[in-house]
């Protein structure tokens, strides 16, 4: 009897930390961002994606520095998601509040106080001075390769807001090779013109030294229009010039 009630606490207690388990497991959100440890300003998906603002830093320096709200008011603001910085009275921040005559710094977001909300679409700020504190808004766009600071300024007392648009934003990061630049088309014009007169050149030397059997300056392609080319630029100087200027001299009547 007392083997039979002992194997049965036994399987009681397995199979009640084998559901708490899996209450664990079922009842995880996996759309909530936790704070990445040892990171200021990267969050961790449970699936395993991130949102990393760490592209956007600015080391020891604001990656967005001061700028008018978009009402403006007294007060400019300057946030970097990563690195403390330090301006004026403000000293090891994340968020710099400055009054325009620069007379006045405002700590408005400590960098340690740093947290993500739920879905990663926001970081707030607190611990600043007389309990200022700071929203920063993320805002997803993956083409937004080179990202775009708004200040949106006081939303109520000691509160403030701001607004990053960013691929780096997005849950993931940017996409693949989205930082690459194209050559545009006038690099294109301008890479085809040397390709297209270096080859002029060493072909045609090439084929007047062999094929030719021609040597010295006569080596060069059209040579003669080569020496003829400075005097018809002059002479296309002199005719523009003529043109642009006024007959003055009229006959006597």
């Amino acid at each position: 009897m007392e083997i039979f009630v002992s194997v049965s606490g036994r399987i009681c207690l397995t199979l009640h930390v084998l559901f708490l388990f899996i209450g664990v497991v079922v009842g995880q959100d996996p759309d909530k961002c936790t704070m990445l440890p040892g990171s200021t300003c990267a969050c961790v998906f449970p699936d395993g994606t991130k949102i990393d603002l760490s592209p956007l830093d600015g080391a020891n320096k604001p990656a967005f520095d001061f700028k008018e709200p978009t009402v403006p008011d007294d007060f400019m603001y300057a946030y970097n998601p990563c690195t403390p910085f330090s301006s004026g009275d403000c000293s090891n921040v994340a968020v710099c509040q400055r009054s325009k005559d620069l007379s006045h710094y405002y700590n408005i977001g400590n960098p340690s106080t740093a947290e993500f909300s739920g879905t990663g679409d926001a970081i707030s700020y607190s611990g600043g001075e007389e309990g200022r504190q700071t929203d920063v808004q993320l805002l997803c766009n993956k083409d937004a390769n080179t990202p775009k600071y708004v200040v949106d300024g006081q939303i109520s007392d000691k509160h403030y807001k701001l607004q990053v648009t960013s691929c780096h934003a997005c849950r993931g990061g940017c996409p693949p090779g989205s930082g690459k630049k194209g050559l545009s088309f006038g690099s294109i014009l301008c890479i085809l013109f040397v390709v297209l007169v270096f080859v002029y050149l060493i072909g045609g030397i090439i084929f007047n030294r062999y094929a030719r059997g021609a040597s010295g300056k006569e080596v060069i392609p059209n040579v003669s229009l080569w020496e003829e080319f400075p005097l018809l630029v002059k002479d296309g100087f002199v005719f523009v010039a003529s043109c642009c200027k006024s007959d003055s001299s009229y006959e006597s009547i």
